[in-house]
This record gives structure tokens, C-alpha cells and sequence, in this order.
């Protein structure tokens, strides 16, 4: 037992190596993600409700809530790194990611800044359910995006081994067959 964490860190390492982009591919899954929660969030009156607290348009919300979520993800994958991409328990890193956003957000920042509570009710309720199913997502996005992100990212060379740096192609292998002959 006392050996189990060190056996997870190892496994799952913190360091990113240098063809993996942390960062990107949680911005990548965050944008999936905001646009997956967007609907329950229009759904449920939290859009309307937060557009008519903050004093803008419910456009402009909606363009906030994906671009928070983008950075949400930038952000999980610099937090979470390698970890983030668990198989098995990446889902539950995302689903508490967002609960920890929403946390942190509209129900403690937002109130502060605005002196009253961003959303009440059923609209409050879709905040929560908006984050909670959007941190699902990115932490079940997270590995896919970031194998995205992996193949179409140079392969940087380590400093001082003579090796080129290489890009890996996108496509089916046929093509980079066609290529490479």
C-alpha cells in the first residue's frame, strides 16, 4: 500500500514527453466539451438569466462560457498532464475538474465581483449541470484529443543527439506508404 503511489506516478508520470501537448489537447477537448454543454445551459435558462445579471447579450454569454471552457481545458491538461490521460479514471479527473470550475466561478468569483448570485433556481441548477457535464466530457475527450495533437505535433528531437526533428503525417497509412516510397 505504501508503494501504491509512487507505482501511479511512475505509470503515469507528471513530465509530458516532447511530442505531447498537454495543454493543447485540453483546449482542444475544452472546445468539445462547451459546445456539448451549451445546449442545457440554454435549456435550463442559465444563459438568459447570466446575460441579464452581467448586462449583455446572450450571444456574448455563450462565446464566454466556450472560451472559459477552452481555457478550462488549456488549463486541465497543464494541471493534470499525463495523468489526465487514465483511461479508466480520466472521467472522474474531468467530472470533479468541473465541479471544481463552477466552485470556483459563478458561485464564488462571479458573486464577489457582481454582489449578488449569478443565477438562482432552475438556472442555477443548469450552471451546475453545464459544468458537471462539461468537465465529463473534457476528461473523456482528453486522451482521443490528445492523441490528436500527438500525431499532428512535430517530433521534436532532444538537444545534443543529431537526430532531425520529424513531422508525422495525418492519414492512413497507404498515404504514408504513397509518401515515404
Amino acid at each position: 500500500m505504501k508503494d501504491g503511489l509512487m507505482r501511479f506516478m511512475r505509470a503515469h508520470g507528471q513530465t509530458p514527453a516532447p511530442g505531447q501537448r498537454p495543454r493543447a489537447a485540453g483546449a482542444l477537448a475544452g472546445v468539445f466539451a462547451g459546445v456539448a454543454a451549451l445546449p442545457l445551459l440554454v435549456l435550463t435558462g442559465a444563459v438568459t438569466s447570466s446575460a441579464s445579471t452581467v448586462g449583455v447579450s446572450n450571444t456574448t454569454v455563450a462565446g464566454m462560457y466556450l472560451a472559459v471552457a477552452t481555457l478550462g481545458g488549456a488549463l486541465y491538461g497543464a494541471v493534470f498532464r499525463r495523468a489526465a490521460s487514465d483511461r479508466r479514471g480520466g472521467w472522474l479527473f474531468g467530472i470533479s475538474y468541473g465541479f471544481l470550475l463552477w466552485m470556483l466561478g459563478p458561485v464564488t468569483l462571479l458573486q464577489v465581483v457582481l454582489g449578488r448570485p449569478l443565477a438562482v433556481g432552475t438556472a442555477a441548477v443548469g450552471l451546475l449541470g453545464a459544468h458537471l457535464l462539461s468537465g465529463l466530457i473534457l476528461g473523456v475527450l482528453f486522451r482521443p484529443m490528445h492523441r490528436v495533437v500527438r500525431v499532428t505535433s512535430k517530433r521534436i528531437a532532444q538537444p545534443g543527439t543529431g537526430h532531425p526533428s520529424r513531422i508525422r503525417r495525418v492519414g492512413f497509412p497507404e498515404a504514408e506508404r504513397a509518401h515515404d516510397e
